[in-house]
């Protein structure tokens, strides 16, 4: 064996034996400490079950909430695919359909004026004359640039798109928090998540 590996080896060992042979000490339990509700501010018995209570229905609003809330997510995802479909889940339909008309106008203004770039680009490939050549060529460049600029805006907008609906879900998700509580305090019929509770 080598010399490293044998002091390698004799640290390890030590390490290992002196860690087995020092003295386990446990945390002494303190049942008192533990007990004392004065802590919590309970005075008495129906003072933690009124807390008990409220616990239990923070913990139904919870599951309700969970169950209705927008997954952040799965609306980024809907709006990489489709931009403005995240806002339309989150009920900002005006933004959404915003979002989405912009995208498509720029996105179609940009394969109209592509379209045109490489119609004039073909006429430059075919064309024999230097100054047919030039013309076609200079023709073909001015919607080139406004495809690529208009492809851009898209992209930037795309962008915006992703960072709004983060906005939006994070909103929506306050908002229906709020809601359910406002629903949960409105009268003695409550809706929890194994049905119908009626409370007097």
């Amino acid at each position: 064996m080598k010399a490293r590996t044998k002091i390698f080896l004799f640290l390890l060992l030590c390490i290992i034996c002196g860690t087995t042979a020092l003295p386990l000490k446990a945390q002494s339990f303190d049942i008192k400490a533990f007990s004392d509700t004065t802590k919590y501010g309970w005075k008495n018995y129906l003072d933690r079950n009124a807390y008990r209570q409220d616990l239990k229905q923070r913990q139904d609003l919870l599951q309700i909430y969970e169950m209705e809330a927008q997954p952040l997510n799965t609306n980024i995802l809907k709006s990489a695919i489709i931009p403005g479909w995240g806002q339309f889940s989150t009920k900002e339909s005006t933004k959404g359909t915003v979002i989405l008309g912009t995208e498509i106008v720029l996105a179609g203004t940009s394969f109209y004026f592509l379209d045109r770039a490489l119609s004039k680009y073909k006429l430059y490939k075919q064309a024999t004359q230097v100054d047919e050549i030039e013309k076609y060529y200079k023709d073909a460049q001015v919607p080139y640039q406004y495809s690529f600029i208009l492809m851009g805006a898209a992209g930037i907008i795309w962008a915006y798109n992703i960072f709004d609906v983060i906005q939006s879900t994070q909103d929506y998700n306050v908002r229906l928090w709020e809601e359910i509580v406002e629903r949960s305090k409105s009268g003695p019929v409550y809706i929890t998540p194994t049905g119908i509770e009626v409370r007097f």
